[in-house]
Formats: structure tokens, C-alpha cells, sequence
């Protein structure tokens, strides 16, 4: 069985995003495109208007071109979210470049290794200590490549403000005009427009090639099921290295003329949010999670939730979206019940947004219906598989092995690697990876991430992580939400250190409830035996989480080895585990 939403997606895949960008400028060119909120900033420091983005974006390229960028050369970008990731980006795709996402949260080994396999020839950065760390380099690949930095000094580096004005000049003079004019109408829908790498959750990161026609189609299905317009307001807040604000959010915003709050540090997101007054908030499941526990701190405390909502978002939202991983179900009904709809999203770097639900149509255990222009259909072994279009990534960067992988036999569905079942209105349930299954030695096989996501259905479980690999039955780790937690040990007058509350018999009693519900809904084989609690916040930082929040198991599997040994042991004991 498949499943399409058809629309005219693939006709506006024709036309290159950077056209439509430019169109819009020239329409309304004092029309506010972005805000800019520093760290720790709770008014904007600077405005730039569609006409300044433009004008911008146009003086960049114009330098790149004088630079002897060419068609297809790879450009990376290592920056937070402030003005230099959209005015590059634009400008990258001014002049048929390709524009390299680094993560700002990388590690200076981890930069180098894509800078190398990218094969960029220039960086731009908004930190003078990345350009250090790549200066200092051994790798004879990117110890020479050039450095352009936003707000250098001086020193070895050229600053992005000169970078800019020497563009801005050649523009003037009249002769870049005219190059650049001649390379934006040689833009065409399948050249490629960006390498954005995987968040290596599942392995080691690889190039996803994005084309014009993707950034374009994706945008138009984003904002068609949205109904997002020029009037509306969101907040940029996640890494634009990752696809969700790449293309969720500068590509949507190209196209519909929407602006944003751009927050250079994401713990600012919800004061920036309240005062920005947005009208669509996208984020990840995590934001929904410390919105809704700061509604059930409200109740307990004898106040209206909605006005904890209220002072975090703003007044206006009229829609969320999430995406990234699953949103626990409680967590999406309890904010719906109180006036604030979060449309459950599902894709890949390889096809942006697979499936949505819909502001008429929301179901809580699902992530919707297919996206206009998407078709799918479940594979005979579960694997859900989506048709070859507009919307899918072209293969990985120098990886034809893996590009050939990546698609079924005939070349014509991608392999999402999920598994997936199709309810009868058409909505689209995940219910675990394809390869991410736990094989105990029994023989049975279990599928972790649906009892990850139900363990999780608690308010006081932030993770849970499965781990059984080899063993008679599973065990878990526990991660807890420190808000709620510190909330109940202050409503239970408990004054203690976090390391010794995670481990008070009260709150091991409540968490066995939740586990105990859990394991009711499952076969005897594939129930929690057992499980333990960390003391551990997981983190980008601590690499047990990917920049988009999701869980690094072999990371975690070999940091707490150890303890999930020690479940192990004690069930072996004549008077543990029963």
C-alpha cells in the first residue's frame, strides 16, 4: 500500500529558491526579514530588512566571485545563529556554490575531518577560536584553506565586515554586477546548493546533497500545509548546520517572506520568544517538555498554565511543530488542552518533511499524514520507504556506495530505515529502526525506541535508554527532568543534593509505576526487568545527545557500561531479579 499528497510542489521546484528571494526583497525591502537577540539580550540589538539581506547577501557574492569561487565549490559555514549564516548562505547560492553546515558545538577534530572530506575552500566563521583550531591543524587538507571571520581584529584572518565592503566596492565599480548577474541566471533546479551532514546518531556524519529544486520543494510543502505568509514571526534558535533550520526555517522563510528572531544562545529562546511575539514556534521535543513542566509547576502552585505558556511564547503563537524525535504523547495533549496545538512532524535530512499532521487533523500518536509531494508506502518487512521526488536529497557526498544503499534496488524509494505502519485515515505511526533492534540471546528481537518514547510519557523521565544487546532481557537507564523533580522534593519538603534525591525511595517508587505501566503493554519477553537511574544530565556537550537532541547509544551504551553490568549482576544473585 502507498500513500501521496499530491499538490504542485514539483512545479515550484522549478523555479530556484534564490529567484523567489530576490523577488521578494525587491517587493518589500523594508519589510523586517530578521531581529537579531545577543546572549542574554531580551530586546534586539540590530534589524535587517528584506532590501538589507539582499543588498548584503549580493556584496558577498560578488566577493566570492572575485575570490574565484566557481560553480560547485564547497564553501563551509561554522557560526551560531546570527546574520552571518543567512547572508552567506544566500550569497552561497547567488553564485552556485555549495554551502558546507558545520556545527558550532563540534569538536575542533570533528570540524577538520568535514572540512577535509567537503573539500571546502573557504570558511566562515563567527568565532576567532574555530579559526585558531583550524589554523593549528595538522591536516595539511585545511591548515592553508582561508578564513573569513565576523568581528575578526586582525591577524591572519580577514574580517567579514571588510570581506562584505570589498564586495559592495566591486559592485559599484560596475563590472561584478555583471558577472554575477550572468552566474544567478545560470542557476539551475538540480545544481547543488548544499552539503548538509547527518547528525551521526546511527554512524559517522555524511554530506547529504541538497539541491536548488529540494530547497525549493521543501519549502513550498512546509509553507502550503503551514499556511505560513509574510505576516507571520518565528524564532531561529537551532544549529542552521542541521536541515531543520536550514531548510524548516531559512528556506521557508526565503519563500514566504516570514521573518525571525535570530538567538545567538538557544537557553535566551523563550524570553526572545515572549517578546518577539511569535505566530509559529518550531522546536524539539525537549522545548515541549520544559513548557509542559512549567504548566504542571503552575498548577501545583495554583495558577493558571496557560499564562506559563503565555510568558515563554508570547501571546500570538497560533501553531508549534516538532520534530527531531517523538514528542511524548502527554506532554502534546496536556498543551493542546490548553490552547496551544503542536503539530507532530516526521522526516530526514535526505526528505526534509515526511509526513505532518494537520492543525484540523492533530493526532497525538501519530506525526500525520505525507507532506504535498510525498509519496510513501511500508516496505514487506515494515521499512517505510519514500518515493523519489523534488523533495529527496540526490546521494551522500563522495559515497556512492552508500548513496546506492540509501534507495531501493530500482532507484526509485528511499530507504528511511524506519519502521512504520499506515493507519486507516492515513496517518503515519513510527514504530522503531529497522536496524536499531536489541537481539537478546534468547533469540528475540526488540524494537527499543517505542518503549524509549513510553517511558518517557512520564512527567518525571527525560530519557530512557533500552540496552539488552546479547543478554536474557532488557534493562534501562533512566535520565530524569531535574524541573519536575525539584518541584516534587520541594512539595514533599525534601532538602537534598540531586545526586542523592534521583535516588530517594519515593521518587524510585514513582518511577516504577511508570515502568510497571509500560511493561503491562508489553510481551513478558520484551518488559524492563530492571532499571537504574542516573544522576547524569544527558547533553550535546557531553556527546550523549546529537545537536538535535537525539541519543548517541553507543556512546551511552559504553559511558554507563558499568552500571547496566551492575543490573545484570544483581539479577543473577539468588535473592536479586526475579
Amino acid at each position: 500500500m502507498s500513500l501521496t499528497s499530491a499538490n504542485n510542489v514539483g512545479i515550484m521546484a522549478e523555479t530556484p529558491l534564490a529567484f523567489r528571494f530576490l523577488a521578494r526583497c525587491d517587493r518589500f525591502p523594508d519589510a523586517v526579514a530578521f531581529a537579531v537577540y545577543p546572549t542574554g539580550a531580551r530586546v534586539p540589538s540590530r534589524m535587517l530588512t528584506w532590501g538589507a539581506w539582499r543588498d548584503a547577501s549580493l556584496a558577498c557574492a560578488a566577493r566570492l566571485l572575485d575570490f574565484g569561487i566557481e560553480p560547485g565549490d564547497r564553501v563551509a559555514i561554522l557560526a551560531g545563529n546570527g546574520l552571518l549564516w543567512p547572508v552567506v548562505d544566500v550569497a552561497l547560492q547567488l553564485c552556485r556554490a555549495v554551502g558546507v553546515g558545520l556545527y558550532p558545538t563540534s569538536a575542533p577534530a570533528q570540524i577538520v575531518a568535514l572540512l577535509r572530506d567537503s573539500g571546502a575552500r573557504l570558511l566562515f566563521t563567527d568565532s576567532e577560536a574555530h579559526a585558531a583550531d583550524i589554523r593549528a591543524a595538522s591536516e595539511p587538507a585545511v591548515a592553508d584553506i582561508a578564513i573569513v571571520v565576523d568581528g575578526a581584529r586582525g591577524g591572519e584572518v580577514t574580517s567579514f565586515a571588510t570581506w562584505c565592503d570589498a564586495g559592495a566596492h566591486l559592485l559599484r565599480e560596475g563590472s561584478a554586477s555583471t558577472l554575477l548577474e550572468a552566474r544567478i541566471a545560470s542557476i539551475v533546479p538540480d545544481d547543488l546548493a548544499a552539503l548538509i551532514y547527518t547528525s551521526g546518531s546511527t554512524g559517522e556524519p555524511k554530506g547529504a546533497c541538497i539541491t536548488h529544486r529540494y530547497l525549493a520543494a521543501s519549502a513550498a510543502s512546509i509553507a502550503e500545509v503551514l499556511g505560513i505568509d509574510g505576516d507571520d514571526r518565528s524564532v531561529s534558535f537551532l544549529p542552521y548546520s542541521h536541515a531543520a533550520e536550514r531548510i524548516f526555517g531559512q528556506s521557508t522563510r526565503m519563500l514566504s517572506g516570514m521573518s525571525a528572531a535570530l538567538v545567538e544562545d538557544p537557553t535566551d529562546v523563550f524570553p526572545v520568544c515572549a517578546h518577539f511575539r511569535a505566530t509559529v514556534f518550531g522546536g524539539l521535543p525537549r522545548l515541549f517538555e520544559r513548557l509542559y513542566e512549567a504548566t504542571e509547576i503552575a498548577r501545583a502552585n495554583g495558577t493558571d498554565p496557560r499564562d506559563a505558556i503565555a510568558a515563554r511564547l508570547g501571546p500570538d503563537v497560533r501553531l508549534a511543530t516538532s520534530g527531531g524525535a517523538a514528542l511524548p504523547q502527554r506532554v502534546a495533549e496536556t498543551l493542546d488542552a490548553l490552547g496551544l496545538p503542536i503539530l507532530g512532524a516526521y522526516g530526514q535530512t535526505e526528505h526534509l518533511c515526511i509526513a505532518m499532521n494537520r492543525v484540523d487533523a492533530i493526532r497525538f500518536d501519530t506525526v500525520g499524514t505525507p507532506m504535498p509531494g510525498t509519496t510513501v508506502r511500508i516496505a514487506d518487512d515494515g521499512e517505510l520507504l519514500v518515493r523519489r521526488s523534488a523533495l529527496t536529497f540526490s546521494g551522500y557526498w563522495n559515497k556512492p556506495e552508500d548513496t546506492t544503499a540509501a534507495f531501493t534496488d530500482d532507484g526509485l524509494w528511499l530507504r528511511t530505515g524506519d519502521r512504520a505502519a499506515l493507519e486507516a485515515d492515513g496517518s503515519l505511526r513510527i514504530t522503531g529502526r529497522v536496524k536499531e533492534i536489541i537481539a537478546l540471546s534468547t533469540g528475540r528481537k526488540i524494537a527499543p525506541v517505542p518503549i524509549e518514547a513510553a517511558l518517557t510519557d512520564s512527567p518525571f523521565i527525560a530519557h530512557a535508554v533500552c540496552h539488552g544487546e546479547g543478554r536474557k532481557f532488557p534493562v534501562a537507564l533512566l535520565a530524569l527532568r531535574r524541573d519536575m523533580v525539584t518541584a516534587w522534593a520541594t512539595s514533599a519538603q525534601l532538602s537534598l543534593p540531586w545526586t542523592e534525591l534521583v535516588q530517594h525511595a519515593a521518587l524510585r517508587a514513582m518511577v516504577q509505576e511508570q515502568v510497571d505501566r509500560v511493561n503491562a503493554t508489553l510481551a513478558r519477553t520484551d518488559r524492563i526487568q530492571s532499571f537504574t537511574i542516573t544522576d547524569a544530565e544527558f547533553s550535546v556537550a557531553g556527546g550523549e545527545l546529537t545537536p538535535t537532541l537525539k541519543l548517541v547509544r553507543r556512546v551511552i551504551d559504553a559511558r554507563f557500561a558499568p552500571a547496566f553490568d551492575a543490573l545484570y549482576a544483581a539479577a543473577a544473585r539468588p535473592t536479586g531479579h526475579t
